[in-house]
């Protein structure tokens, strides 16, 4: 496999409105990109400052180099039309944005999204993203219903947090009682290079 030093650049957009980022991004040099159904949970404040609240929204994934992300942010800003926030997340280096942020992700079996998002929020987070999903660890054959595998169903949350907030936010979602489970969740961290509000200021 080939890994090529890349950002990906994290787009949570109005639903429908992920045709158009998506040409954008293909005249500005993007080779393709991934798009999904979330649910987004921001507050109401969230959602008037970000354009991200608790209804149906469009991701778009798009692994680009970063002069190309630089282009396609600045394109889809440019539109007006298109309703959402791009979160460039890479290695960081002296281009780093003044106010720092991380992205949280948070994976766990199904069914323990609101219990995740009530912690984030105890410890600070002001909102968050959460899409479905479904693992794909090796089975030993054990999880069969009538001899057909049962792939365990998961929940992935994105958090996006101030560096600051950020540590606490991942302690208290770490350490709730539901998820003492061994197997049950896996959380990581990740710099944020740059964010931007698309769409009418």
């Amino acid at each position: 496999m080939l890994v090529l030093e890349k950002n990906l650049l994290y787009s949570i957009l109005r639903y429908g409105d992920s045709g158009r980022f998506v040409d954008i991004a293909r005249q500005q040099g993007a080779g393709g990109a991934t798009v999904f159904l979330v649910r987004g949970t921001g507050s109401s404040i969230v959602l008037r400052a970000l354009g991200v609240g608790d209804k149906q929204r469009e991701v778009v994934l798009i692994l680009a180099g970063e002069e190309t992300a630089a282009r396609i942010i600045a394109a889809a800003k440019e539109d007006r039309k298109i309703d959402g926030v791009s979160i460039l997340l890479g290695k960081t280096g002296e281009n780093i944005m003044d106010a720092r942020l991380k992205m949280i992700t948070i994976i766990v079996n199904s069914g323990y999204a609101d219990d995740v998002m009530d912690a984030a929020r105890k410890a600070g987070a002001t909102g968050g993203t959460v899409t479905h999903a479904r693992g794909t660890a090796v089975n030993d054959g054990s999880d069969k219903f009538f001899g057909v595998t049962i792939v365990p169903e998961k929940e992935m949350i994105m958090i996006v947090a101030p560096e600051e907030k950020a540590d606490a936010i991942v302690e208290k979602i770490r350490t709730l009682k539901c998820l003492q489970k061994p197997g049950i969740g896996i959380i990581y961290t990740q710099d944020v290079k740059e964010f931007v509000k698309l769409g009418k200021d």
